[in-house]
């Protein structure tokens, strides 16, 4: 019994070791910035373009097509291999160097003969009328499909970063609101209770006083819970695996700009990836539709052997040389050939078909990004307005009820509409800033 506790004991703390020598099994990333380290939109988005796991995918499908590009071009180069063979068999049919005819013909036996071989052998592809030249082709254009792809994820990277970054300088900005507002019931409550204790106001002032405060609590409870919802969602969308705690740096003067409508979709149409990569797709399957079309053409390769051959494995070896050409000519493969033809030249329907309609949708998310960002400035413009009249009208029912001839709806109905006034004034700038992006993007710029 001593000795299976003894063992238990020992077992457990070679487990406590283990877990202090390797508390997890997945690395940390590393040249992350220190915690607490204020960091900007730009800093953001470089850490999104290192970290982002849909980029490292990106980067590996590019690397795979490149493989394969650099495997179509081995058919260029010679192919060398070493064989080495061992057969048996009858030599019924005739035995070389034998009678006046140069062979002899057997009556049949059972008699077998070994025969061991040895030694490289060279093919060299001559001539294929474009087979590997389109092939090699097909694979370079769907290189560069898969590189224009990682810039589309890029692109999307970029914009999920602003509007994450975004969301969080909103979040921060209505938390500032919320305590402002905080403040001013506070000190209204106090208001209410030296009024009712000097016998000027009832008690019911007191009462809806802090009825109001909680519920300006409980909407800065919200504003805050909002804000760790946002920077973890900017956390996401740069691809950290930890929870990176950091100062956000506010932007500078937001100055509203509404580009041209056709700068806009003339930038789209010539930078967007997703249209520059089709137009790699679709001159991959023009060479496809060549590819094909060589079905009905010849084969040239060349080839040349080096041989060591006996009946004795590894003694009395002999030495052969061979040298020969081979012309392969396709004279009918069952219908494959046009058929594959057809079926290329569909595929190149299909993609000319998805251009179109991409184009399509690139106009329609530009339009919308454009209405957005106009509509963003025209409510910054209103909403700057409707501030100043709220923060009027707020000063004025705060100074009535100061001086006891103000009631405290009217005043709770002022502080409202300031709180008001300034979410929507703050959601308006941020709405900007992110329809700003959404322009960006539908352009195809990353910046």
């Amino acid at each position: 019994m001593k000795s299976s506790g003894k063992k238990w004991v020992f077992r457990f703390f070679f487990f406590l070791v283990l877990v202090a020598a390797f508390p997890g099994t997945v690395p940390g990333q590393e040249g992350l910035p220190p915690q607490g380290k204020p960091l900007n939109l730009e800093q953001c988005i470089e850490l999104a373009l290192k970290y982002q796991p849909n980029l490292h995918a990106s980067q590996a499908s590019i690397e795979a097509q490149k493989a394969r590009a650099e495997q179509a071009l081995a058919a260029y180069y010679p192919q060398i291999n070493f064989n080495a063979s061992y057969n048996t068999a009858t030599n019924n049919f005739l035995t070389v160097g034998g009678g006046t005819a140069g062979f002899t013909r057997n009556n049949g036996g059972w008699t077998f003969f070994d025969i061991f071989a040895m030694g490289p052998t060279l093919n060299q592809l001559i001539y294929d009328f474009g087979r590997t030249a389109n092939t090699v082709k097909i694979s370079r254009e769907n290189t560069r499909a898969s590189e224009l792809d990682r810039d589309t994820v890029r692109l999307n990277v970029v914009l999920n970063v602003k509007q994450a970054y975004y969301s969080v300088l909103q979040a921060l900005a209505l938390i500032q609101v919320a305590e402002e507002t905080l403040n001013q019931n506070q000190k209204r409550l106090e208001q209410a209770k030296g009024f009712y204790e000097a016998g000027t106001r009832p008690k019911i002032d007191v009462t809806n006083a802090e009825v109001n405060l909680a519920n300006v609590q409980l909407a800065l409870i919200r504003a805050k819970n909002s804000y760790h919802v946002a920077r973890a969602a900017l956390n996401n969308a740069m691809g950290l695996r930890e929870d990176l705690q950091f100062a956000i740096e506010r932007i500078g003067e937001i100055r509203p700009q509404l580009p041209a409508m056709d700068s806009i979709l003339d930038s789209a149409y010539a930078r967007r990836p997703e249209i520059l990569q089709l137009k790699a797709k679709q001159r991959g399957q023009e060479g496809a539709i060549d590819l094909a079309r060589s079905g009905y053409y010849p084969i040239l390769s060349g080839n040349a052997s080096h041989l060591w051959r006996t009946n004795q494995p590894f003694n009395d070896l002999q030495w052969d040389w061979s040298l020969g050409a081979t012309l392969t000519v396709p004279i009918f493969s069952g219908f494959s050939t046009p058929n594959q033809i057809v079926e290329a030249k569909a595929i190149l329907k299909n993609l000319e078909a998805q251009e179109e309609s991409l184009r399509q949708n690139i106009r329609l998310e530009a339009e919308q990004a454009y209405i957005g960002l106009k509509e963003a400035i025209e409510s910054i413009a209103v909403t700057e307005k409707s501030v100043s009249q709220a923060k009027e009208n707020y000063d004025l029912a705060s100074g009535r009820y100061q001086v006891g001839v103000g009631q405290p709806l009217e005043i709770t109905d002022a502080e409202v509409l300031l709180a008001n006034s300034r979410a929507s004034y703050i959601n308006a700038l941020y709405n900007y800033k992110v329809a700003e992006a959404r322009i960006d993007k539908a352009m195809g710029i990353t910046r």
